[in-house]
């Protein structure tokens, strides 16, 4: 008897010391502000917790600070060892942006069922919440989602259509598993059929992980919350509504699965609305999506040395192919026309480019091979594929492609709706260029649909509006010759230090650099010998550009073509933007991308401003 219970107690002893001994792959994470981490697995041990940790940034650096800890309710867990990477040091990442390290911490409590990894020692430094402990975590109904949207419908018996209609569009956000310090930014692209895309700021309240956003829009758009350099998912939304906007960060799960190829295939969706007439579109099961297989990819059909006639014949081969596949899907109609409308888009953007001069250039095709042109009739040839009064065709997030390729076909007359929308392409260009005349507005009357003069109108009034509040802030030098821009530039300001930032309206790391640094200008860095100076060219529209420049503080040009390519490329070797240059104290000047880093830059400006 004493010998039975000696051993039921070794039993119970070792399953004991047993049950700390846990290992979890690829553990569910709540909320992360990075990307460039995946924990592929987490050993929990009476003496420790090691996390195998991949880092992806490809070509680029990374860093583990030694003040990492993991975190839970009531404990913080020191950081106790490393292998593979040096603490405090900077990582470089291959070209294929894969590199695996361990990270070795203080053992967890044994009643623990989530924690968090945070840099406690940086403000902007990694922090990863609610990372799962019990591999049982269900990402299909968030926390914060209203009951009305957890069980949605595939689809609806009516077809969305297209809102020929323009007006303010307000979408209320609530980022759903926030908590402070997840989110360092957050961006609200909008794609539409005649702007093409439009990036909207949004400011995230801190305590409360929601924000507000208001804006101009001209016919359906497409939008995508994109946080922390992320997408979310996308949605569409009509002019005028206002619209509650659901974002799952723990979306960011999915994300990650396209840097590792080990990771979980997640179904999860990234986004819910409420109070939009596209509600049921977006709010769509998000396993209802049409999958291509690999025989499927466009690349495929496409060869460098194709006439345009080929290329066309080759897009089109691609398209039917993939009708021909959508249609043998078990799949509701929506998915099946969604992903039909997907692959004509694609098509258009393909044809566009002319992608023929990206694809791979076989040995036997000489270098100096010339490409025959796309013409207007290539064009017609892609669209005798389609229905163009199909609303599938612009509910789309590449809408703007059709209106592209209905303007290069060059239509004489507006009696269609494809010429209407190639000729309204081109007339929302000028108008956010203020170069729409009276006269032209007049004539777009005449069309088929009241809707492009109107919209036209509100674009040109707007436009001249901006013009009109944001001439106090432009300096104009088109008068100067390209040769002696920077000299006059600068001049004003000597013995002051100057950062130069090259950008433009339609670029989105220029908008998120000016966003980041923008505090420090009366903060840090607030002083009256550092001098901003800004420098777009005409890329930017006019509308566009004198809408933004009264919110970024410093002094703004906007030169011409022949000033723009002196600097970048005479003056200054500018391989992309945002670009920046120093002029120090001793008007001495140099191209700095290094600066790109804000940290740097700050640091940077402040050792320039303590020198003499």
């Amino acid at each position: 008897m004493k010998k039975t219970l000696k051993f039921l107690l070794l039993g119970l002893l070792l399953v004991s010391c047993a049950s700390k001994n846990k290992v979890l792959e690829f553990p569910l994470v709540g909320a992360s502000n990075t990307t460039k981490l995946v924990f592929e697995k987490v050993e929990l041990t009476d003496t420790a917790t090691v996390l195998t940790v991949r880092g992806f940034a490809p070509e680029h650096w990374i860093k583990v600070s030694p003040n990492i800890h993991l975190v839970t309710q009531d404990k913080e867990y020191e950081l106790i060892g490393s292998n593979g990477v040096e603490l405090g040091k900077e990582l470089f990442m291959p070209e294929d942006g894969d590199s695996c390290f361990t990270l070795t911490f203080e053992p967890l409590s044994n009643t623990c069922s989530e924690f968090d990894f945070i840099d406690v020692g940086a403000k902007d430094g990694w922090r990863v919440y609610d990372i799962d402990l019990t591999g049982k975590r269900n990402l299909a109904n968030p926390t914060g989602l209203p009951c009305e949207l957890k069980h949605t419908s595939k689809e609806a018996s009516d077809t969305p259509e297209y809102a020929y209609t323009f007006g303010e569009t307000t979408v209320n956000i609530h980022l759903m598993g926030y908590r402070e310090g997840c989110v360092t930014d957050m961006v609200f692209p909008v794609n539409s059929m005649f702007e093409g895309q439009r990036s909207i700021d949004v400011e995230i309240d801190p305590a409360t992980g929601t924000g507000s956003v208001t804006f101009m829009q001209y016919g359906t758009g497409c939008a995508f919350p994109v946080v922390n350099g992320c997408g979310y998912g996308q949605f569409f939304i009509a002019p005028n509504e206002t619209v509650d906007l659901f974002v799952n960060l723990a979306y960011i799960n999915q994300t990650l699965q396209y840097n590792y190829e080990n990771y979980k295939n997640l179904a999860v969706k990234g986004c819910w609305t409420k109070g939009s007439v596209y509600d049921v579109l977006n709010n769509r099961d998000s396993e209802d999506v049409i999958a291509l297989s690999d025989s499927l990819l466009i690349d495929e059909f496409i060869r460098y040395d194709m006439t345009a006639d080929e290329f066309t014949g080759a897009l089109i081969d691609f398209y039917r192919a993939v009708c021909e596949h959508a249609d043998a899907q078990k799949s509701g109609s929506w998915a099946k026309e969604m992903c039909k409308a997907d692959a004509f888009n694609v098509c258009l953007v393909f044809l566009n480019q002319d992608y023929r001069r990206w694809a791979e250039r076989e040995s036997s095709v000489p270098a100096d091979y010339k490409h025959d042109p796309i013409l207007p009739e290539h064009y017609a040839r892609m669209f005798a594929c389609v229905d163009i009064e199909n609303p599938w065709l612009l509910m789309n997030d590449r809408s703007e492609e059709v209106a592209k390729a209905a303007q290069k076909m060059q239509p004489g007359s507006t009696d269609s709706t494809l010429a209407c929308w190639g000729k309204a392409r081109g007339a929302v260009e000028k108008a956010y260029k203020n170069e729409l005349t009276d006269a032209e507005l007049q004539t777009m009357r005449s069309w088929n649909n009241s809707f492009y003069a109107d919209m036209c109108e509100e674009i040109l009034r707007c436009t001249r509006e901006s013009i009109a509040n944001s001439s106090k802030d432009l300096e104009h030098v088109e008068d100067i010759a390209p040769e002696a821009l920077f000299q006059a530039i600068i001049a004003p300001h000597k013995g002051k230090v100057i950062l130069v930032d090259f950008w433009n309206t339609w670029c989105g790391p220029c908008r998120k650099a000016i966003k980041e640094i923008e505090p420090h200008k009366n903060g840090t860095l607030a002083s009256d010998n550092i001098v901003w100076i800004y420098i777009a060219s005409e890329t930017s529209p006019i509308g566009t550009y004198s809408e933004m420049i009264p919110n970024i503080k410093g002094i703004h040009y906007r030169v011409n073509e022949t000033q723009r390519d002196y600097l970048t490329s005479k003056l200054f070797d500018i391989d992309g933007i945002p670009s920046y240059v120093l002029v120090k104290k001793d008007g001495t000047f140099s191209l700095r991308n290094d600066l790109r880093d804000i940290n740097k830059m700050v640091t940077v400006l402040k050792e320039e401003l303590e020198k003499e």
